[in-house]
């Protein structure tokens, strides 16, 4: 053979050769990306939002006292654009106080939350100045009342206290913003209220005398229940059609309600020794936990925390600025932590995600009197009754195919922790 034809021959070997390992190097996907998924399966999530500290722990009320009367805003909205700019006021001079000698003063806005907020939290719902150096100075403790008080200067001083206390003035934290908020004060969208109770001192709640509340018609979805058992599991065995397990046993979701509503456990919680240990790190742990999934399918507040060492926070939906109330739990999520693990132990949640509003049906009026006339006849201690609020009955709907459930307006009575429904604004329960 020809030195020639042999070079070709041999050349056309290499520019094949060549030819098959570029096409190799471009399908080339290594074996753990197809075994494991890395770098090619999707963060697991509901399609909600993620929230901080301060998106869900919020007042349940904001009371203005002024000329020596009590009033509410008479629109939520208001209400809430109020509260949505305290995130981003700065305090200073912030301080533990001893006021024991002193009085609330009669003009000042009132803030009232459902749960009481450690100090250590202050720089997660304010701008605080000095940040973690002031707070971590402000030892344990917390706080379930703001009083925000005009000062001459226009700027506003802050009353941090917890109404549990025999003497809630002793040991207060008190601050200083530049915010003024003499707006509020003298705003004329504010309607009367009235004290539910002449013995309740630090506790006092104040019911409007009469307010309008739209009700409104909704649509809704709900989650697959694949994609919440996802969230834990990677290969789940479905025990019936409303209970998946893990193939080691360890971990299990229950559905109930049609599917609308999931039970996550975790039936080994002392594997690990890593975790949280305050009820502040627990709560800030369980918003990272349903963060990491986006699990905030609607608005949702911190309403309630239960438990020693370790904690269950629940957090109620709400629509509007209104607390929504539903009697299957439909509008509830309530996770477990455990002081010695990051991730929770049990997590029931609705997997009901309401969205848009339809023609409002009507306004319905409620009155402070349809409460008092309610609590006298079923003879209940004004002294045993924790809140009043006004909030949404979630119900379904039957007179269309596209709205499936009505939020209808209601008073609601929190008695030796169960929220009652006052009968009179619609027909009674409980939730």
């Amino acid at each position: 053979m020809k030195l020639e034809t042999f070079s070709t021959i041999l050349l056309i070997i290499l520019v094949a050769l060549s030819l098959v390992l570029t096409a190799y190097v471009w399908t080339f996907q290594p074996n753990s990306l197809e075994s494991e998924g890395i770098g090619t399966e999707e963060p697991k999530t509901l399609d909600g939002v993620e929230k901080q500290l301060a998106d869900v722990v919020r007042p349940a009320h904001t009371y203005i006292h002024k000329n020596d009367g009590n009033f509410v805003f008479t629109s939520k909205d208001q209400e809430q654009k109020f509260i949505d700019q305290l995130s981003s006021w700065t305090l200073t001079d912030t301080k533990r106080n001893d006021q024991s000698q002193s009085q609330i003063p009669a003009n000042s806005v009132e803030l009232v939350y459902p749960v009481t907020v450690a100090f250590s939290q202050l720089n997660n719902l304010f701008q605080v100045e000095g940040a973690e150096n002031i707070t971590n100075r402000l030892g344990n403790g917390g706080f379930t009342r703001v009083y925000l008080t005009p000062n001459e200067n226009g700027s506003t001083g802050l009353l941090f206290l917890n109404e549990h206390q025999e003497n809630p003035m002793e040991n207060v934290v008190t601050a200083t913003v530049t915010n003024n908020i003499n707006e509020i004060l003298n705003s004329g969208n504010l309607t009367a209220a009235v004290t539910l109770s002449e013995t309740n001192t630090w506790n006092q709640i104040y019911l409007p005398e009469k307010i309008d509340v739209s009700d409104s018609i909704v649509r809704s979805e709900t989650i697959s229940r694949n994609a919440f058992a996802g969230i834990y599991m990677e290969d789940p065995s479905v025990q019936g059609s409303d209970q998946y397990i893990d193939a080691n046993r360890l971990e299990s979701v229950q559905f109930s309600n049609s599917g609308q509503f999931a039970s996550y456990s975790y039936s080994n919680p002392s594997s690990s020794s890593m975790g949280t240990a305050t009820r502040a790190d627990q709560l800030q742990a369980a918003i990272n936990t349903i963060n990491s999934h986006k699990g905030w399918t609607n608005n949702f507040n911190l309403y309630a925390v239960s438990g020693e060492g370790s904690f269950t926070f629940q957090f109620r939906m709400v629509r509007n600025g209104y607390p929504v109330f539903q009697a299957s739990g439909l509008s509830l999520m309530s996770i477990r932590m455990q002081n010695n693990l990051p991730d929770p132990v049990s997590y029931e949640r609705t997997l009901l995600n309401i969205g848009t509003t339809g023609n409002s049906e009507s306004n319905v009026s409620l009155e402070a009197k349809d409460v008092q006339d309610w609590i006298e006849e079923n003879q209940y201690s004004p002294r045993d009754i924790d809140d009043v609020v006004i909030g949404y009955k979630l119900e379904e709907y039957e007179e269309s195919d596209i709205f499936k459930y009505h939020m209808q307006p209601c008073w609601y009575v929190k008695y030796q922790g169960d929220w009652l429904e006052v009968e009179g604004s619609t027909t009674g329960g409980k939730n």
